[in-house]
């Protein structure tokens, strides 16, 4: 029978301005280690399993599964950082000593190890929509939140990321967010774009539960592309 995992917390804030998250490992080159190139370890039927388990804590407003991989080669004490809005989002490599106090994690590998980790892959600005959801998720990790996404992702390459407007957007109008990198993978893009211009070759790799009154058990919200269909690096429609 399912669920709603409840608790009540004072919220902690950091210097930064960012809700601070109990348990939340730290950055680290280390996180992405024999990440993938594309993101082909989790199929929807078990997108749909790890959702339930976020619907169980609270979690499917503000975050989907997402299947962890990697297109950059970071060097150590680097991060990938996105800026972005309702329409558009661009990241890029940064020193992340130089960034690490303007952002917070988007996207987070969960370990399927006996002591589940939450390991964040990359920093994003600090909004009030990346505080709510982060508020949302220190309230989870409270409870066995790890634990039971880590045995329902039995030893599958996964984890969690933040709907972000540019996601939440998209699905509302009935779209599909496109990843996109420069040749050398040192910098992408992201944007909202019709169905009917997807390219059956992308490989989805952020799935959703219940935005924009969606009834679904899951939406595919982000297709992984480094070129191809609509892509503005290399155009090749």
């Amino acid at each position: 029978m399912k669920f709603l995992y409840l608790f009540l917390a004072a919220t902690t804030i950091s210097l930064s301005g960012a809700v601070t998250i109990p348990g939340e490992g730290a950055y680290a080159i280390s996180n992405l280690v024999d990440l993938p190139e594309q993101p082909t370890d989790v199929s929807q039927a078990l997108a749909n399993k790890l959702l339930d388990v976020l619907e169980n804590y609270g979690l499917t407003k503000n975050f989907g599964v997402v299947a962890v991989h990697s297109h950059t080669d970071l060097a150590p004490g680097q991060v990938m950082f996105q800026h972005g809005n309702a329409t558009f989002t661009h990241q890029e490599i940064q020193e992340y000593a130089a960034v690490k106090d303007e952002g917070v994690p988007y996207n987070y590998r969960i370990t399927t190890d006996a002591a589940p980790a939450l390991l964040p892959l990359d920093l994003g600005d600090i909004t009030p929509g990346a505080n709510a959801a982060r508020a949302d998720l220190a309230s989870a990790m409270a409870g066995n939140f790890l634990q039971d996404f880590a045995k329902a992702a039995a030893g599958h390459l996964t984890g969690i990321a933040y709907i972000r407007p540019l996601d939440r957007n998209a699905l509302e109008n009935g779209e599909v967010v496109k990843n996109h990198y420069n040749d050398e993978k040192t910098a992408g893009t992201a944007n909202a774009i019709n169905l009917a211009d997807a390219n059956p070759a992308d490989e989805p790799s952020f799935f959703t539960r219940g935005v924009g009154n969606s009834t679904a058990a899951s939406d595919i919200t982000i297709l992984c592309g480094a070129c191809g269909h609509g892509n503005p690096w290399v155009d090749r429609r």
